[in-house]
């Protein structure tokens, strides 16, 4: 009976991620297309603010010592946030890593935009089977852990295409457009009227938003 329980627990759990990924997956097309409408007049500090980012990027070495776990981590885009430390457990990783350090790449897969659970299963893979491994992070509070506040603004370009590469491998986007020739509704596209739309819109569940070609994305 308890194991029924604790499968039914985990199987509401991941339910509930994949329901707050819809807030990621609305009108992430809309800042793409105004921000590529721009990118000649703002390359010259788009360069800069990749290079800010570069300079604070640091990468650390992570030895495993199976079966111990160095590390855990939380956020993840069904909470909104980048990938974060969460706690730190070996000794020897206490002056390399504090809580709530932004994870950016692990053995050079980019995270920024992954569900928590994936990272934890491509860390989970690497504990167990590699003696060490390579991470790139930066020092918290040094950029937003918010993934909002940086698809907002313009200061980092470069780690908005990562996000919105991971985000768009889980999720569907939403619009008021009718489906093309071809199109299935919750594949391509999902297809809601203006009303719906402006509910999700004004109850504060879009990251993002805005309109293209006379429709809301």
């Amino acid at each position: 009976m308890s194991s029924g329980k604790a499968l039914i627990s985990k199987q509401i759990s991941q339910d509930n991620e994949e329901i707050d990924l819809i807030t990621l997956e609305r009108s992430l097309n809309s800042i793409h297309v105004i921000q590529k409408t721009s990118n000649k007049s703002i390359s010259y500090d788009a360069d800069k603010k990749c290079s800010h980012l570069e300079a604070i990027t640091r990468t650390v070495q992570i030895s495993c010592q199976p079966p111990l776990i160095p590390f855990t981590i939380q956020g993840g885009s069904a909470e909104g946030c980048l990938i974060l430390v969460e706690l730190v457990l070996h000794p020897d990783l206490l002056n390399v890593l504090a809580t709530d350090d932004i994870i950016l790449s692990i053995n050079g897969r980019k995270v920024s935009g992954m569900l928590s659970r994936d990272v934890r299963r491509l860390l989970e893979g690497l504990f167990a089977m590699n003696e060490s491994f390579y991470m790139e992070i930066v020092n918290k509070n040094s950029i937003p852990s918010s993934i909002t506040e940086i698809l907002a603004g313009e200061d980092y370009p470069e780690l908005q295409i990562v996000i919105r590469n991971n985000v768009y491998q889980k999720t569907v986007p939403y619009t008021t457009r009718q489906p093309r020739n071809g199109e299935i509704d919750g594949v391509h596209y999902k297809f809601v009227d203006v009303s719906t739309f402006r509910q999700l819109r004004d109850s504060n569940q879009l990251l993002e938003h805005g309109h293209y070609q006379g429709f809301t994305f």
